[in-house]
């Protein structure tokens, strides 16, 4: 996996914990997508050491792209050890576009913005059971309440990227039957 991060200019990054559900924290699941196309989920339930993704954490010189990012960091530190160098937080940075409903207008944002190949929506607990459209621009989500992990698969060409397909995988025991 950390062969097909090295060389990355950027590096989108988002995780996934149980916080809402217990008492004590954790990061379930870390998401990784990098500028060329390749991406991974890790699962740091089975993988404890996740300390080969530090270099490239710590690496100035690849952008780590998130939304939200201080909880992501927050929690990557404290459970793993990680530091931190070029972040970009999408959040933050749609704030200084006058953007501040980001974080639940997917939908809108994808309408104002028709040259994103996809909007990955998040921080809510909205079930959105298959894609929407917000015009051209799919908006996809892993679902409500850390139930299932969203895949989509993008065909990437010279010309752009599309939306090639979107399924979920359900992370849990209790992920309710026949969803997925």
């Amino acid at each position: 996996m950390c062969e097909s991060l090295a060389g990355a200019g950027a590096l989108a990054l988002d995780t996934e914990s149980d916080s809402l559900h217990h008492h004590v924290e954790k990061v379930c699941l870390v998401q990784l997508a990098t500028d060329g196309g390749d991406a991974c989920l890790v699962d740091p339930l089975s993988v404890h050491d996740l300390s080969p993704l530090a270099p490239i954490m710590a690496d100035p010189g690849v952008a780590k792209v998130l939304h939200g990012a201080d909880y992501d960091v927050t929690t990557l530190k404290r459970d793993f050890g990680f530091r931190f160098a070029g972040l970009f937080d999408t959040m933050i940075a749609a704030r200084f576009l006058g953007r501040p409903q980001i974080g639940l207008q997917d939908l809108a944002l994808a309408e104002q913005l028709p040259g994103l190949a996809l909007v990955i929506g998040g921080h809510s607990h909205t079930d959105l059971r298959e894609p929407a459209w917000g015009g051209t621009v799919p908006v996809v989500q892993a679902r409500a309440f850390g139930f299932f992990a969203g895949i989509a698969e993008l065909d990437v060409t010279s010309s752009g990227a599309r939306l090639a397909s979107w399924r979920k995988e359900p992370l849990r025991d209790d992920a309710p039957a026949g969803e997925a």
